[in-house]
């Protein structure tokens, strides 16, 4: 229902009657070969905000401007890269940066699936997507706090595929293995050892209506960290979501929750324990407005004592599927630093053919 499409259908439907006058058939040309060029798409994050603390409490600046490349290489694979343009706050740089670089398999037996390369691990339910995708305007304290403020990323291989089970619901596991990314995280850090990260994850997805589903997760990794030691963290995550088939573009809802607990050894004697989690609702409550809530408790993985709380409001208005705008303010409770008060302006725009996200 978006604007370009309508304007892609006038123009359609002028070919065709012009086509007609001039005693063509009308029908549409189609290609019968695939294309050879990749598939190449380019997504901006525009921000301003407000906080209440700090020398400089107005910031307006371009974040991130991802560029997608995509293709399928032969019958047996496809490719993908992902490259980040974004600005750091700190230096006021613009930095380049390889976030995805994956080779993945497409004719495995059994239906398996392998990925090859850099990629975010499938760990919980929000570090797999990537900023524009997330309905808020930044990640859960959880993500920021455990790995980094855009999530984790790792070096390896992903095994995944559906898990037999004589149950009505579906089951998928995902064993990933490799080095954590070239960012170091609170968490884990790769260092010089030749020690890797061991991450699994098992998805079961429930039809509860027409209407409703159920998706409930469990995550587990390990790996090194700074302290030439390793850290373990599992979580769990529930997610539910409501969309009524006859007021599917009207009407929608989303009840989103994860929670992990960590333990980061510091030493042979020395062990700490922390948690982290969050809880989001979104309602859609017109075709193109939504309301969100959500409310985060963290710990620091190597940081005992040390807890953020933060509470946010969310609006968000999609003009069409290829903008988003989004207006939040978000309030921080920290025992140990000054409390704080955030308003976030974000507008969102993508062009190209960009992929379909996951469910």
């Amino acid at each position: 229902d978006s604007l370009l499409i309508k304007q892609l259908e006038a123009q359609m439907q002028t070919t065709q009657d012009s086509s007609l006058q001039q005693g063509q058939s009308s029908a549409i040309p189609v290609r019968t070969a695939p294309s050879t060029n990749p598939d190449i798409s380019a997504i901006g994050d525009f921000r301003s905000s407000y906080t209440s603390t700090g020398s400089r409490k107005v910031e307006t600046y371009l974040n991130e401007l991802e560029l997608q490349i995509a293709s399928v290489v032969d019958p047996y694979a496809r490719a993908e890269f992902l490259f980040s343009f974004g600005k750091d706050l700190t230096t006021g740089d613009l930095g380049i940066e390889l976030e995805v670089a994956t080779l993945t398999s497409t004719s495995l037996p059994y239906r398996l699936q392998l990925t090859l390369g850099k990629f975010k691990p499938q760990f919980g339910k929000v570090n797999v997507l990537h900023p524009h995708y997330f309905s808020f305007v930044d990640f859960p304290r959880m993500i920021n706090n455990f790995f980094d403020s855009e999530g984790m990323f790792m070096e390896g291989v992903s095994v995944s595929g559906l898990v037999p089970n004589p149950y009505d619901f579906y089951q998928e596991l995902v064993v990933e293995v490799g080095r954590v990314g070239s960012e170091p995280h609170a968490s884990l850090v790769q260092g010089e050892t030749d020690r890797l990260l061991y991450m699994g994850h098992l998805k079961n997805f429930f039809d509860l209506t027409e209407n409703a589903t159920l998706e409930v997760g469990f995550s587990a990794l390990t790996g090194p960290n700074k302290y030439g030691f390793s850290t373990n963290i599992a979580s769990l995550d529930i997610t539910y979501k409501w969309k009524p088939l006859q007021f599917s573009t009207y009407k929608s809802f989303t009840w989103q929750n994860e929670v992990l607990m960590s333990r980061l050894k510091m030493s042979d004697a020395d062990i700490i324990q922390t948690y982290g989690g969050y809880s989001y609702a979104e309602y859609q409550i017109e075709k193109r407005w939504f309301i969100g809530v959500r409310y985060d408790f963290s710990e620091f993985p190597d940081i005992e004592g040390h807890r953020d709380q933060a509470g946010t409001l969310l609006l968000r208005f999609q003009p069409t599927e290829f903008q988003i705008l989004a207006l939040q303010y978000q309030y921080t409770d920290r025992n140990y630093d000054r409390n704080f008060s955030q308003v976030s302006l974000r507008a969102i725009f993508g062009i190209g053919k960009h992929g379909a996200h996951a469910y």
